[in-house]
C-alpha cells in the first residue's frame, strides 16, 4: 500500500467519522448536568444483608455495567480525539511533503537551467569555430 493509499484510506475514515459525528451532534457525550441512567437491579437479586454480598462478584458486575455505559458513548469521544491527533499528523505529514517537493522541484530547476545554459554556450561555441573557418569538436 502506497503512501497516497493510506492518506486516501484515513481521510475516507475522517469523512466517514465527521458524517457520523455529524448525524449523532453532541448529544451521544452526556453532559455533567444530565442524569445517566445505570442499570438497576431486581430484588430479587440482591442480597437481605450485607454480610451475604460478594464483593467480588458485585465488584465485577458493577465494573462490566460501567464500561458497558462507557463504551457506548466513547465512540463520538474516541472519535473527536483520533480526528485532532490526526488533523495534527496530516497537517505535520503536509508541511513536510511540501517542504521536500520544494527542495525537489528547486533542485530540477536549477540542473534544467545548468543543462540549458550548457548546451546554448556550446552552441555559440560551435558558431564561433565555424565563423572562424573551423570545424566544430563534435562534429564528424
Amino acid at each position: 500500500m502506497t503512501m497516497d493509499d493510506e492518506l486516501e484510506r484515513l481521510a475516507g475514515q475522517l469523512r466517514a467519522a465527521a458524517a457520523g459525528a455529524a448525524e449523532t451532534g453532541d448529544d451521544a457525550i452526556p453532559m455533567l448536568t444530565e442524569v445517566v441512567e445505570v442499570p438497576r437491579y431486581d430484588r430479587s437479586e440482591l442480597p437481605r444483608t450485607l454480610v451475604e454480598i460478594d464483593w467480588a462478584q458485585l465488584a465485577m458486575r458493577v465494573r462490566e455495567n460501567v464500561l458497558e455505559g462507557l463504551l457506548g458513548r466513547s465512540d463520538a469521544m474516541l472519535d473527536a480525539q483520533l480526528r485532532a491527533s490526526l488533523q495534527a499528523v496530516i497537517g505535520r505529514a503536509t508541511e513536510s511533503l511540501a517542504a521536500d517537493l520544494g527542495t525537489t522541484l528547486e533542485q530540477l530547476i536549477r540542473d534544467l537551467v545548468a543543462r540549458a545554459v550548457t548546451e546554448e554556450i556550446t552552441r555559440v561555441h560551435d558558431e564561433v569555430i565555424r565563423a572562424r573557418g573551423g570545424t566544430p569538436p563534435d562534429a564528424p
